[in-house]
Parts: structure tokens; sequence; C-alpha cells
């Protein structure tokens, strides 16, 4: 039978230490200098992508001013207990105007008599027609005539079209009430019934109760008359919606419409926010060591002194109307904003903001190209972080290869040592032998 051999225990070497040793000492520079790259490359990465979010926010705070975003708002007030409410657009040109509202647009809705749960109204054809709207023909049959059956059929079948039957339990009995989809003169239900035993007339608006009439409203703007079949109106004044709450026939009510910048300082206070926020990034991200603190990830590189450079230039070549804004820039770069100067300059000019951070402004459009040269995925910082991502894969392969070629030198030392201890201990053995013969001769 074969014998198992440890290596050591022939010699008393202790083999697996020393070729854990020597692998160990053998690996450690190359893991090391793997782990030190491998380390700033995820920070450098990690870098990458706070400035590229620094960059993205500063972006998506400019794009608020594109289109009528870099206009002042619109302020609506309407006086005290007038019948409407009242908005009011960026494009609504300011004044004033006296709004009268004589009638509100309401739906159309019918009632029947009331009748026992079980009655049988009758039984035949009921046509129903919402304004000009084509007709709709609901079948009742024979012994199915009780209201809660022609509620049913009537929603099965004039529902499509948004007529709604349902019933009101009342102490006189159950009522059916039918309700048009729509408001204003043109949503009138006609109710028409033919055949059967003619027990459907009492559901015809000639027997019908009508509970609201089908109207529309009545509002007066300055002398002039608008009728609509809704209460919402959005284009009786450009860039105004006008809400009707309540009918105050030969009232009037005052509507003025001025400007609003409050809206239009709160995008200029989170584009300096976020300007600032660029700025403070790119400073940590490449800030130097010294010798007592390492350097950022970026110390040193290119690519954030450009940025910087970018945005600092851009800045310089419209700080005169940025300064007109209440704008003013510290030693560090960063943006300041002087909130009552800023107000004042809306107000004294309500293109002033649009100038500079508008569509086709100078200043906006450097801002844009600096933003499609670094950001995006032909921009610099994608570029630059594909790069350092290859590297991290390079990397790995290094590793990789040092492991296949450490497990082959684990291999040929754990060969050498087993030989050796081997040897040694065969030599001891010779070595007892010849001390037995020599102690026999003595003898």
């Amino acid at each position: 039978m074969a014998s198992i051999v440890s290596a050591g225990i022939g010699s008393g070497l202790d083999v697996n230490a020393l070729v854990s040793g020597l692998v160990s000492a053998e690996r450690a520079p190359t893991e090391n200098r793997l782990k030190a790259t491998e380390s700033g490359t995820r920070a450098q990465i990690s870098a990458f992508g706070a400035l590229s979010g620094a960059l993205s926010g500063l972006q998506t705070a400019l794009d608020a001013f594109k289109g009528i975003g870099a206009d002042p708002g619109r302020k609506a007030t309407v006086g005290e207990g007038a019948g409407f409410t009242a908005s009011a657009g960026t494009t609504a040109p300011l004044g004033s105007y006296a709004v009268r509202v004589e009638k509100l647009a309401t739906t159309h809705k019918l009632q029947s008599a009331a009748l026992a749960a079980d009655a049988q109204v009758g039984y035949g054809k009921l046509t129903l027609q919402v304004g000009s709207d084509d007709p709709i023909e609901v079948d009742i049959a024979d012994g199915d005539g009780t209201l809660a059956d022609i509620r049913d059929a009537i929603n099965a079948k004039a529902g499509s079209q948004g007529i709604a039957a349902s019933i009101v339990h009342g102490d006189a009995g159950d009522v059916l009430v039918l309700t048009s989809p729509r408001s204003g003169a043109d949503g009138a239900i006609t109710v028409g019934a033919s055949g059967g035993d003619g027990g459907l007339a009492a559901l015809t608006n000639a027997s019908l109760t009508e509970v609201t009439a089908a109207q529309d409203a009545e509002v007066w703007v300055d002398g002039v008359k608008r009728t609509s079949a809704s209460n919402h109106i959005t284009d009786l004044l450009d860039g105004v919606t006008l809400d009707l709450t309540k009918a105050q026939p030969g009232q009037s009510f005052d509507l003025a419409i001025a400007g609003d910048g409050g809206a239009l300082r709160t995008r200029m206070e989170a584009f300096v926010k976020a300007y600032n926020t660029a700025i403070n990034a790119l400073r940590t991200q490449s800030a130097a060591g010294d010798k007592d603190t390492p350097g950022a990830a970026l110390s040193g590189d290119a690519a954030p002194r450009a940025l910087t450079q970018a945005l600092r230039t851009a800045m310089g070549s419209a700080y005169a109307d940025m300064s007109t804004l209440g704008l003013s820039t510290s030693k560090e770069g960063t943006l300041t904003l002087d909130g009552a100067k800023f107000d004042a300059a809306v107000a004294a000019d309500s293109g002033a903001v649009r100038a500079v951070l508008g569509d086709g402004a100078d200043y906006a459009t450097s801002l844009r190209a600096t933003f499609t040269a670094y950001l995006g995925d032909e921009g610099l910082i994608s570029s630059r972080t594909e790069a350092l991502n290859d590297r991290l894969d390079a990397i790995a392969d290094q590793r990789e290869a040092l492991n296949r070629r450490m497990a082959a030198m684990e291999a040929n030392y754990r060969r050498q040592f087993t030989a050796l201890d081997a040897m040694m201990a065969q030599m001891q053995s010779t070595s007892s032998f010849l001390t037995q013969q020599l102690a026999g001769l003595s003898r």
C-alpha cells in the first residue's frame, strides 16, 4: 500500500510556511501597485461622476429659462366677492377689466315621477339623444320595465355617450334621474318612446321633470358678451383662464393682470445655487494636496481647470448684464444674488433676464456649448470615464495574470521543497544507520 507523505515530515521543515512566505513576498510589489492604481482610478471615476452631476444640475437650471421661462410671470387679482376666479400665464397682457357673470353653465338633469320599486313602467323602445349627437335606442323587454331595469338598460347602451341614469330612493318611491354628460345648452337630453304598451311615455320629456336646465354660461368683459358651454373658459382673454363660480347678474367686478417676478426670481435663485454647486465641485475634485494632505482625485488634471476657466470666461463676458440683475461673483468664482436689485431690474425691464439667459442670449449659448463639450455620450467626461473603466478592465486582466504566475511559482516551490524534504529524510536515515554501526564496532 502506498504511504501518505506530508511535506516537512521527514526533515522537520515547515514547507507550507516557507512556500507561502516566498510567494507572498513575490506577489506583494505587483499586488500593491495594482491596488494603488485601481483605487486611484475608481476615485477619478467617482470625481468625474460628481462633476457630471453638478454640470447636469446647472444645465437643468439654465433650461428653466427656455421659451417663456425667461419672462416675468403674471398675477391675476380678482375683486372681493366676484363670482369667478382667474389665473394668468406669462403671455397675458397687463391691464384691468370689468367682468360680470350673468349666468353659469349648467348640466341638464331630468327626473321621473316616484314609483314603487317593483312597479312596471312599461315596455317598448326609448330613444335618447344629447344635443345634436346621434340618438341611441334602448329596448325595454316586456316584464323588464321597473325603474331599476330601465336604469340598467340605459347605462348599458347610452352610457357610451355619457348619459348617466340613476335612482333616488325617496319617501314617495323610486325616482329615475337622467344626467347629461356635458354642461351647456348643447347638452340638453331628449327622450322619446315608441312601440310596446305605451307605458314608456312616462319617461319622455313631456312627462319628466326638469331638475336643472341645459344652459350656457354668459359672461361680460368690458361690455363684450361671451357665452360658453363650460364654466372653465381659457380663450376669453389671451393668456387668462376664468373659472365661473357664481352668477351675479348686473354686478361687475375688477380683474387686474399685473407683472409677477416671483417665479422668475425663484428660477434665478435655482440657477445661482446650481452654478455654485458646479464651481465648488470643480474646486473640490481638483484640489491640490500638501505635505500633510493628499491631493484630490483630479488634482493636476487639465479637465477641471479647463472647465472652470470656461465657466468663468462665459461669466466675465456677461458680467455687466449680470451685475444689473443683482448678480456678483466672489473671489472663489461663486455667485450671489441681490434679490431686491433683481426685482427692481425686472420691474424696469421685463426682458432683462431673457437678454442674458433666454434663448439665443450670448451667455446662455456659451454655457450650452460648454455642456455639449463636457456632457453627453460624446462629451469629455464620458470619454474620460470610458478610458478609466478600460483601465480597470486592464487591471483585472493583470491581476488574473498575476494569480496564474503565483500559482505556477507556488507549485514550483512546493516541488523543490518536497524534494529537499525527501533528500533530508534519506540523509537522516543514513546517518542513524551509520551511528548504529559505529556503536556496534566500538563494543
